[in-house]
């Protein structure tokens, strides 16, 4: 269930965390060549969900920190398909701590129909073949641009940083019912937040915007075949007319 997202600043006690999202971590995990089309999932007891599929595809979501504006459009724009698409399921990865993930996904509208789990030692991250990126790809002028953008024109701005890091690289995959990769995509910077759509096509899922489409054609074969059907009729009409006139 969604509720309104609301507005945090950053304070003097949470400034420490802020610049930390800054760092690197002492110790990093070995990160895997990155997951591709076509291989089976790679399986974790961390991700028990993707287990049991129980004939449903899955859609993954590895979040930059929680805080990131970037990571907000993502979840909002996830939790918005996981309405329209109940028989999918849709799973978050956070790599920020449990407590500061939870008061984020409540701070950002709550969960909706997206299972959300957590992954402070970036394990997962890194089994699915995501690892840290480059300084430019976080903090260039056009990503601070398209943040700024995007507060303007949707209101996300960034948020407190209580535990994360800004290098983490995000991306979000597509896994069908028999765990197998359909869609895979490494985003290539903060702002590069992936087309979900695309996922759900991968695996036999249409998007929102197909539906419609697919609707407005059905609308608009039903009402040629009422018009044809009314020539037919009207066709039929007057030369059952014009006969009645020649007989008589």
């Amino acid at each position: 269930m969604s509720a309104t997202p609301t507005r945090d600043y950053v304070t003097g006690t949470t400034l420490a965390a802020e610049m930390a999202s800054f760092s690197s971590p002492a110790e990093q995990p070995e990160v895997a060549a990155p997951v591709k089309v076509g291989d089976h999932f790679p399986e974790s007891e961390q991700l028990p969900q993707l287990k049991e599929l129980n004939g449903r595809p899955a859609m993954i979501t590895f979040l930059r920190h929680c805080g990131c504006p970037f990571a907000e459009k993502t979840f909002q724009t996830f939790r918005h398909l996981s309405d329209l698409h109940p028989d999918v399921l849709f799973l978050a990865i956070s790599h920020s701590n449990p407590s500061d993930t939870d008061e984020w996904v409540v701070s950002v509208g709550g969960t909706g129909d997206v299972l959300v789990t957590t992954d402070p030692a970036r394990t997962l991250y890194a089994a699915w073949g995501l690892g840290f990126s480059s300084f430019w790809a976080n903090m260039g002028p056009m990503t601070l641009w398209k943040a700024l953008k995007l507060g303007q024109e949707e209101l996300i701005y960034n948020r407190p940083t209580k535990s994360g890091y800004r290098w983490q690289t995000a991306g979000s995959f597509a896994v069908d019912a028999d765990g197998v990769v359909r869609w895979a995509y490494v985003s290539t910077g903060a702002a590069d937040v992936a087309n979900f759509e695309d996922g759900l096509r991968a695996v036999g899922k249409p998007s929102e915007e197909l539906k419609k489409k697919t609707r407005r054609s059905s609308e608009r074969r039903s009402i040629d075949r009422r018009s044809s059907d009314q020539r037919r009729s009207g066709e039929q009409q007057s030369g059952e007319q014009q006969s009645s006139e020649q007989q008589g």
